[in-house]
């Protein structure tokens, strides 16, 4: 992979032969579009003096002695280049006053990029991203000790270029309702608003009929807002349909950075998923689907619910329905010796054991969409796994333990 221009890079470099793992030399590099302003960040302690920054100007880094490689983190605006410039130099005074490597002043210094009203870096978790880069870092050590060419560019996801879960849409355009557009002048045909953003409210209508319909397992999720914890998508929903009717245009909501409730409730669901090796493409989909997150008892309450609304002749005939697959089941029951069961095949009569450990009766239906969700889900994933499973999505997502 090249360097793309105006990208922010962590550059990694091997300390020992043969490399220890985890333990690299950390810096920042800045790939400008201008070879003469491409710049490395770090801070080194070759002498006895303690950190010193040593910026500079690198023309070639992908050439640069026990380069491990870069991985590409963020994008960096044209407009914001000085000012990204400035925040990574901001700690250059303090490096021996603050207790840091290089790579506690790199992580400070991105933590600092993050809390910036540049966009740098959003949404993005430093744990996370250190242990990403440690972890690629190991792969491509022993490649750096005999200088294999060329040299590897990784790259960690930036999550708004990453793929989102049916909520999080949801989530989103709930928290930043379309604008309406601005009345026509008058005596006035074929006027078309600007900017047009008839299409655009169209697509959001859509989704928004798309979830009430057909994915209402979605608004019991948890909140997607901090100011109310405990409103649920569907309330947020109503709010906005209730601020679209006002004529009044409110204005733009400051950006709030904070974790909701749903994020937090999805980081927890992938990071306790993460042990049975589902892919990103399995879990989006179980997220998306409600795999489990349909209580049985719902569906129980609203069969019991229909048979009590309808009118006294259906109410008999169901009550009859009933009755005879009692009598029939009882005359079909057959007696169960030392544990055996016999049953009927084609055959004849087989004995079947009866097994330990059977999947609840309410997980069936669960159990069945998981099956067409997870490929090869009885080679991969043992029936107390997909048990396990079920549990930590309606802990993660409904908070039912």
């Amino acid at each position: 992979m090249s360097l793309l221009p105006n990208t922010l890079y962590i550059v990694l470099y091997i300390r020992t032969d043969p490399p220890i793992p985890d333990n690299f030399h950390w810096a920042l590099y800045h790939h400008h579009p201008t070879v003469t302003q491409r710049t490395k960040y770090h801070i080194t302690n070759e002498g006895s003096d303690g950190w010193i920054a040593s910026h500079s100007h690198e023309s070639n880094i992908l050439k640069t002695f026990l380069l491990v490689g870069l991985v590409r983190i963020a994008d960096v605006s044209v407009a914001s280049i000085s000012t990204v410039d400035q925040v990574i130099r901001s700690y250059d005074s303090q490096v021996n006053t603050m207790d840091v490597t290089c790579r506690t002043w790199l992580l400070r210094v991105l933590s600092r990029l993050q809390m910036s009203d540049l966009g740098v870096l959003r949404g993005i978790d430093l744990d996370i991203l250190e242990k990403e880069v440690k972890a690629w870092g190991n792969r491509f050590a022993k490649e750096a000790c005999v200088n294999v060419q060329p040299r590897p560019v990784g790259e960690i996801i930036d999550p708004q270029s990453a793929v989102l879960t049916n909520v999080e849409v949801l989530a989103y355009l709930t928290a930043n309702p379309p604008r309406r557009p601005p009345n026509p002048p008058p005596n006035s045909r074929h006027w078309v608003p600007s900017p047009d953003l008839r299409d655009h409210n169209t697509v959001v209508k859509e989704i928004h009929n798309y979830v009430s319909r057909l994915s209402p397992h979605l608004l019991n999720y948890p909140s997607a807002t901090i100011s109310t914890p405990h409103t649920s998508l569907q309330q947020q929903i109503q709010h906005q349909q209730q601020q679209q009717s006002d004529p009044n245009i409110l204005p733009p909501q400051p950006i709030d950075n904070t974790p909701t409730p749903l994020d937090n409730a999805l980081r927890d669901l992938v990071v306790r998923l993460q042990p049975y090796g589902l892919t990103k493409g399995e879990v989006l989909t179980i997220v998306n689907l409600g795999v489990g997150v349909t209580p049985p008892a719902a569906t129980e309450e609203a069969e019991e619910g229909s048979d009590e609304n309808a009118d006294p002749e259906q109410q008999q005939g169901l009550e009859a329905e009933r009755d005879q697959d009692q009598a029939g089941g009882e005359e079909e029951e057959e007696p169960h010796v030392n544990g055996v069961e016999h049953q009927q095949n084609g055959d004849g009569m087989m004995d079947v054991e009866e097994e330990a450990g059977e999947t609840p009766e309410e997980d069936y239906g669960a159990l069945a969409l998981l099956d067409t969700v997870i490929e090869e889900r009885e080679q991969r994933l043992s029936d107390a796994d997909v048990a396990a499973i079920l549990a930590i999505i309606r802990e993660s997502l409904l908070g039912v333990s």
